[in-house]
């Protein structure tokens, strides 16, 4: 163990600023101690057979200032905390000048005291979690994803991350590479003697497998993890089809101009809708309009600016009007997104009787919706959805479901996996097949951090804040 994991820290983990509520976590072998000597309990308490989980109320009094910090202390033991050291978490008032003054008096009083303690280094509690075992490295930068996570959806899936699902299926593929291997490495050291142990056929199957595995993991896509800003939506269409109306429909509030006269909308005006963990950014652009002075108007280069960005596009017509006369004064070549058909206005309909669409529409998914009523909205929303699950939705600048040093991984393991069945196919000897699938296995194992470097892990916690 490096002595600085023997090393006890101390750093403030909750956010920075002024707030009613603020803690100091300190964890290591002087935790405990240096409570001790500092803090004084309402009620009389024994530190040295304190129990595993304890809180105690109190004061610190820091002697050069005069002063009693009013404080709660939670005590958590080894090996039942986060970093299954001894921790303590200092609950106390969320004044940036109490925090400062009770850092600077901890570190000093443990100075004098001879104790080893220091400010802690970024993500330095969580490395301690994974160096003592407590979570694996996909844990790890998990957690990092959940401190970031800006959506339910990219919560959920980190959370998922923090309980081990990424960690279990790449320990089973590894486990898979590990079991054969034990066979291939068997059969040479039986080479000499008429047995064979497994055939070159049945080395080549659970290659395949592997391979097959760990390709879809490289291609899964990462649904509930979207771009923070949101995926970008725009509603298009004529003057006063009621685009402006759906959106604060959608919304549930006021949050564009609505008014019967055509064109009252001349910018681009955005807002965020997240439905079930995924964001989509609103845009309500100006009405297209096919004369000359529109054209040549600044709504409608923003416009088209907007429509060439567009993920999403709902194209959106007045059903109580000609679809194709509507299309006509609509510029369809600068559509490069997913599209969905909204057909608005269905309570003034006069018919029961849906109006027919072009042929160059039918191709899109289409709801029926009244900004009105709320008719179809939910319906709409779904769609919505459906076209991000569905995979229609380009989503290239999303995060994927491993982060980039995972996803290296993963293909380097990929590449020996596939020089193995090269090997294979190509009757070598057993030896370069071994070779190259033990290299996939370490690999594997950089992954959950059961092979890795001083440099890997610098890098992975050099991201964390501070006291986490």
């Amino acid at each position: 163990m490096s002595p600085e994991i023997q090393d006890t820290i101390v750093a403030v983990s909750s956010p920075s600023g002024r707030s009613l509520h603020a803690i100091i976590k300190i964890s290591g072998p002087e935790a405990i101690p240096c409570m001790k000597d500092l803090f004084i309990p309402t009620s009389h308490i024994d530190f040295g057979v304190i129990p595993a989980y304890t809180s105690i109320a109190g004061n610190i009094h820091v002697m050069e200032e005069g002063i009693n910090i009013p404080a709660v202390l939670y005590i958590m033991k080894q090996p039942y905390s986060y970093t299954k050291e001894d921790v303590v978490e200092i609950h106390t008032l969320g004044s940036p000048i109490i925090i400062e003054m009770l850092l600077d008096f901890l570190l000093v009083k443990g100075m004098q005291a001879g104790r080893n303690m220091r400010l802690s280094q970024p993500g330095e509690f969580t490395k301690r979690a994974f160096l003592h075992g407590r979570i694996d490295l996909t844990q790890a930068e998990a957690t990092m994803r959940i401190i970031r996570a800006q959506t339910d959806g990219e919560l959920k899936v980190a959370i998922a991350q923090l309980s081990g699902d990424v960690a279990q299926q790449i320990k089973r593929i590894q486990d898979d590479a590990v079991s054969l291997c034990s066979y291939i490495e068997a059969a040479i050291d039986f080479s000499d003697q008429d047995i064979e142990l497994i055939s070159a056929r049945e080395i080549m199957n659970r290659l395949e497998v592997m391979k097959n595995n760990i390709s879809h993991l490289l291609i899964q896509p990462e649904t509930g993890c979207v771009i923070p800003e949101g995926i970008d939506t725009v509603l298009y269409g004529k003057p006063n089809v009621g685009k402006s109306s759906m959106i604060n429909a959608l919304l549930g509030k006021k949050r564009t101009l609505v008014s019967e006269i055509p064109g009252t909308t001349r910018d681009v005006v955005a807002d965020i809708l997240e439905i079930r963990g995924i964001r989509f950014k609103l845009m309500d652009t100006a009405g297209m309009d096919d004369s000359e002075e529109f054209v040549l108007s600044r709504a409608m280069e923003k416009t088209r600016s907007a429509l060439k960005k567009a993920q999403v596009v709902l194209l959106v017509f007045d059903g109580n009007f000609n679809i194709e006369e509507q299309l006509r004064a609509m510029k369809l070549d600068d559509l490069t997104g997913n599209a969905i058909i909204v057909i608005n206005k269905c309570d003034l309909l006069k018919s029961s009787s849906s109006p027919e669409l072009p042929a160059e529409l039918k191709k899109h998914p289409l709801v029926h919706t009244s900004a009105l009523t709320g008719e179809g909205l939910e319906r709409l929303k779904e769609t919505l959805v459906e076209s991000v699950l569905g995979g229609r939705v380009n989503l290239s600048g999303s995060a994927p479901i491993f982060n980039v040093r995972q996803r290296d991984a993963l293909q380097r393991s990929l590449q020996s996996i596939q020089q193995t069945m090269e090997s294979v196919s190509n009757n070598e000897s057993y030896e370069f097949a071994a070779l190259d699938l033990r290299t996939a296995i370490d690999i594997l194992g950089e992954i959950v951090g059961e092979v890795t470097t001083e440099e890997i892990l610098s890098k992975i916690f050099s991201e964390f804040c501070i006291g986490k």
